[in-house]
Protein backbone atom coordinates (compact mmCIF):
# COMPACT_ATOMS: atom_id res chain seq x y z
CA UNK A 1 0.00 0.00 0.00
CA UNK A 2 2.78 2.44 0.90
CA UNK A 3 4.46 1.71 -2.42
CA UNK A 4 1.42 2.41 -4.39
CA UNK A 5 1.17 5.94 -2.96
CA UNK A 6 5.01 6.66 -2.95
CA UNK A 7 4.65 5.57 -6.87
CA UNK A 8 1.37 7.68 -6.98
CA UNK A 9 3.24 10.93 -5.18
CA UNK A 10 6.04 10.30 -7.70
CA UNK A 11 3.77 10.05 -10.92
CA UNK A 12 1.58 13.24 -9.71
CA UNK A 13 4.83 15.00 -8.93
CA UNK A 14 6.29 14.28 -12.86
CA UNK A 15 3.03 15.39 -14.31
CA UNK A 16 3.13 18.84 -12.50
CA UNK A 17 6.48 19.09 -13.59
CA UNK A 18 6.25 18.40 -17.26
CA UNK A 19 2.73 20.72 -17.74
CA UNK A 20 5.06 23.64 -15.88
CA UNK A 21 7.96 23.31 -18.11
CA UNK A 22 5.24 23.76 -21.21
CA UNK A 23 3.29 26.63 -19.73
CA UNK A 24 6.68 28.27 -19.12
CA UNK A 25 8.00 28.19 -22.43
CA UNK A 26 7.84 31.23 -24.24
CA UNK A 27 6.04 30.78 -28.07
CA UNK A 28 8.64 32.88 -29.76
CA UNK A 29 11.57 30.61 -27.94
CA UNK A 30 9.75 27.33 -29.21
CA UNK A 31 8.95 29.19 -32.67
CA UNK A 32 12.82 30.07 -32.79
CA UNK A 33 14.17 25.93 -31.80
CA UNK A 34 11.61 24.98 -34.46
CA UNK A 35 13.13 27.37 -36.82
CA UNK A 36 16.50 26.39 -36.16
CA UNK A 37 15.64 22.97 -35.99
CA UNK A 38 14.67 23.07 -39.64
CA UNK A 39 17.70 25.04 -41.27
CA UNK A 40 19.82 22.30 -39.49
CA UNK A 41 18.01 19.64 -41.37
CA UNK A 42 18.41 21.83 -44.90
CA UNK A 43 21.53 22.59 -44.13
CA UNK A 44 23.80 20.63 -41.62
CA UNK A 45 26.43 23.08 -42.00
CA UNK A 46 25.19 26.31 -41.30
CA UNK A 47 26.96 28.87 -40.35
CA UNK A 48 26.96 30.78 -36.77
CA UNK A 49 25.47 33.29 -38.25
CA UNK A 50 22.54 32.09 -39.93
CA UNK A 51 21.50 30.80 -36.79
CA UNK A 52 22.54 34.05 -34.82
CA UNK A 53 20.04 35.73 -37.29
CA UNK A 54 17.13 33.27 -36.41
CA UNK A 55 17.98 34.41 -32.53
CA UNK A 56 17.80 38.10 -34.11
CA UNK A 57 14.49 37.34 -36.02
CA UNK A 58 12.30 36.29 -32.96
CA UNK A 59 13.78 38.94 -30.54
CA UNK A 60 15.61 36.65 -28.45
CA UNK A 61 18.32 38.46 -26.38
CA UNK A 62 21.76 37.03 -26.46
CA UNK A 63 21.18 36.71 -22.53
CA UNK A 64 18.51 33.59 -23.84
CA UNK A 65 20.54 32.11 -26.13
CA UNK A 66 21.27 29.13 -24.03
CA UNK A 67 18.03 28.58 -22.94
CA UNK A 68 16.34 28.64 -26.60
CA UNK A 69 19.64 26.62 -27.20
CA UNK A 70 18.72 23.96 -24.95
CA UNK A 71 15.16 23.51 -26.86
CA UNK A 72 17.16 23.10 -30.09
CA UNK A 73 18.08 19.79 -29.55
CA UNK A 74 15.14 18.03 -29.24
CA UNK A 75 13.82 19.50 -32.43
CA UNK A 76 16.94 18.04 -34.32
CA UNK A 77 15.88 14.57 -33.18
CA UNK A 78 12.42 15.43 -34.19
CA UNK A 79 13.90 15.95 -37.84
CA UNK A 80 15.78 12.82 -37.76
CA UNK A 81 19.26 13.38 -36.83
CA UNK A 82 20.98 10.84 -34.70
CA UNK A 83 22.39 11.33 -31.55
CA UNK A 84 25.71 12.33 -32.55
CA UNK A 85 24.54 14.48 -35.48
CA UNK A 86 22.47 16.28 -33.19
CA UNK A 87 25.49 17.01 -30.82
CA UNK A 88 27.47 18.34 -33.81
CA UNK A 89 24.96 20.27 -34.63
CA UNK A 90 24.74 21.91 -31.38
CA UNK A 91 28.62 23.20 -31.63
CA UNK A 92 27.15 25.67 -35.04
CA UNK A 93 23.88 26.72 -32.40
CA UNK A 94 26.20 27.52 -29.68
CA UNK A 95 28.96 29.37 -31.53
CA UNK A 96 25.77 31.57 -32.79
CA UNK A 97 24.97 32.70 -29.33
CA UNK A 98 27.91 35.05 -28.83
CA UNK A 99 27.35 36.75 -32.62
CA UNK A 100 23.43 37.34 -31.06
CA UNK A 101 23.58 41.24 -30.90
CA UNK A 102 23.00 42.52 -27.48
CA UNK A 103 19.82 43.87 -26.55
CA UNK A 104 18.12 44.37 -23.15
CA UNK A 105 16.76 40.86 -21.27
CA UNK A 106 13.11 40.93 -22.07
CA UNK A 107 12.80 38.73 -19.38
CA UNK A 108 14.44 41.04 -16.69
CA UNK A 109 12.13 42.02 -13.70
CA UNK A 110 13.80 45.25 -14.33
CA UNK A 111 12.59 48.22 -15.95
Amino acid sequence: MTELLIVGVFVIFVAVAVWWNKQNTDPAEQACAREIGALLKADRDAKPQAIADVFSKHGIARSRCKQVGRLVMPQLRKHGLNPEDAKIAMIQVRAAYSLVQSKPDQHSSFP
